[in-house]
């Protein structure tokens, strides 16, 4: 879809969504196909209009709901900053999310840059509350996991007692850059080497331009990653980071810190990805083998994977070390 006719789909879609009222788009919302349920948040499938939405509910805590937090990008719980990175973290809050999507939504509607989805509406519901996650259902346990502090443990009480969600309406990509790659490199040949061109350009593009204008993302794996098989469309923000975010003197310092984080997280991701689809290398093979192939191990030959695609040719080219870098 063109830029033109995303901003005439964003027009109608946001127009019809903004006159609903809190029954019917919650009834809307109960009536749309389940895609999954995460710690991010129940995602379902609808349409508006003939118009395929994405539908995110980001449960919406009592302590974020107060009047002097609502819409604060304020660390409100007080949690470390090292709860940015990694598996089952529970995120820093609900109004951090909806501000990266406004950011992002006005960036695409502006021209800037295409690669995120639309964000056509945003509204809170009320609704029971529901189980936490896997990752978090264990409270003691993921408390313990994340260093055991008191605004850990507020967040994560706070996000099992929670009876309301920020319920964001989005544009709906096809796939996502997992799922579509793997389709990509196992054709082999041309369509695997266009693929890959494309991945590399728009990973760098993507994390450039958000980096460049004070946006982390910090979770941009594959699954958080859609494509329409012509661009990249960065989605998930549920762990994002701006400098223009309410931020406490560590998560300042914790920002100038990661200012590269995005870019070599993307690159060890795609090389490490590609090792693991194209050799079936598993986790403790991946580090030494890509090490060996950014120093020019084997660059005599082409030796083949095993479904017989050659070596991950941008990888074998990085050998002076700039990869390496970025591989942990």
């Amino acid at each position: 879809m063109t830029g033109g006719a995303r901003a005439s789909a964003y027009g109608r879609v946001a127009t019809e969504l903004a006159l609903y009222g809190d029954l019917r788009l919650r009834e809307l919302v109960d009536g749309g196909e389940p895609i999954g349920r995460g710690i991010g948040g129940r995602t379902v499938r609808l349409e508006v209009g003939g118009t395929p939405v994405f539908v995110k509910q980001v449960r919406l805590t009592d302590l974020e709901r107060r009047a002097e937090n609502v819409h604060s990008t304020a660390n409100v719980f007080g949690l470390p900053a090292f709860c940015q990175y990694g598996y089952g973290t529970p995120a820093f809050g609900a109004w951090r999310e909806l501000a990266v999507h406004v950011m992002t939504t006005n960036w695409v509607l502006a021209g800037d840059h295409e690669g995120f989805p639309l964000m056509y509406h945003w509204r809170v519901l009320p609704g029971p509350r529901q189980p936490l996650p896997e990752e978090l259902a264990d409270v003691d346990g993921a408390v313990a996991a994340w260093g055991g502090g008191s605004g850990v443990r507020r967040r994560i009480e706070g996000l099992r007692d929670s009876s309301a969600s920020l319920t964001l309406f989005l544009e709906h990509v096809p796939q996502n850059l997992h799922d579509w790659l793997r389709v990509q490199v196992a054709a082999g040949g041309d369509a695997t080497a266009r693929a890959l061109a494309m991945v590399e350009e728009e990973l760098e593009a993507g994390t450039s331009f958000m980096n460049a204008r004070g946006l982390l993302h910090f979770d941009a794996h594959f699954e958080n990653i859609l494509t329409d098989g012509r661009r990249l469309f960065f989605a998930d923000f549920g762990l994002a980071l701006s400098s223009r975010f309410e931020l406490g003197q560590d998560e300042r310092e914790f920002f100038a810190l990661h200012r590269a984080y995005d870019r070599c997280y993307t690159v060890t991701h795609l090389v490490n990805w590609l090792v693991a689809e194209l050799f079936g290398h598993a986790a403790d093979q991946r580090r030494a083998y890509v090490r060996a192939l950014a120093e020019g191990e084997g660059r005599g030959g082409c030796a083949t994977g095993r479904r017989g695609h050659p070596r991950p040719a941008r990888a074998d080219r990085r050998s002076d070390g700039r990869l390496l870098a970025c591989v942990p």
